[in-house]
C-alpha cells in the first residue's frame, strides 16, 4: 500500500490526468492497490472462471440464476408447499418402519407387482364361483393378508 501523501499525491496527478475529480481518481488508486496486493488471488479466480466458461457451467449457472425469481415463485405455490408437507410426512412414516424389513419389502415388491399385473391381466372365463372364493380366501397368502389388515387396523384405531 501507499502511504497517504503519496496516494495524495497520486490522486491528484491522475485527477488531472484523467480529467475526473480528485475523490474518484483517489478510489481508482485504492482499487488498482488492491488489484496489485491480490494479483494473484485474481488470476486464479479468472483462470478458474475460464474453466466454467470452458465447460458450459458458467451457462448453467447464469441460466439457473435468470430462471431463480421464476423458479422461487413456483415453488412459493400453496400446491407446491402441500405437496412438500405430504412428502416430509412420508419420509417421517418411512423413517419408523424397521430398516431390514423395509428392505426386504422393497426388494421383494416390483417381483410381487409383477405377479399382480399378470394375474389382473389373465383372460378369465366368467366370474368366480363360491367355492373357488372359499378355496382362494383359504389360501395362506389370504389368511396372511387379512392378518395384516387386522393387525395394521388396530393399531390405526388405538387411541
Amino acid at each position: 500500500m501507499v502511504n497517504s501523501e503519496d496516494g495524495d499525491e497520486r490522486g491528484e496527478h491522475m485527477a488531472q490526468t484523467l480529467n475526473i475529480p480528485e475523490e474518484k481518481a483517489e478510489k481508482v488508486i485504492r482499487l488498482l492497490d488492491m488489484l496489485a496486493d491480490n494479483s494473484d488471488a485474481i488470476e486464479s479466480l479468472l483462470r478458474t472462471l475460464s474453466r466454467l466458461k470452458e465447460s458450459g457451467i458458467l451457462a448453467a449457472l447464469e441460466g439457473l440464476a435468470e430462471g431463480f425469481d421464476e423458479g422461487f415463485n413456483y415453488m412459493a405455490r400453496a400446491e407446491l408447499m402441500a405437496a412438500i408437507g405430504n412428502l416430509m410426512m412420508l419420509l417421517y412414516m418411512l423413517s419408523r418402519i424397521n430398516q431390514p424389513m423395509l428392505f426386504e419389502l422393497a426388494e421383494r415388491l416390483p417381483k410381487g407387482l409383477n405377479a399382480m399385473y399378470e394375474e389382473i391381466k389373465a383372460p378369465r372365463k366368467g366370474k368366480a364361483s363360491i367355492l373357488e372364493l372359499l378355496t382362494l380366501m383359504r389360501s395362506p397368502e389370504m389368511y396372511a393378508l387379512m392378518s395384516a389388515v387386522r393387525s395394521m387396523m388396530r393399531e390405526v384405531s388405538k387411541d
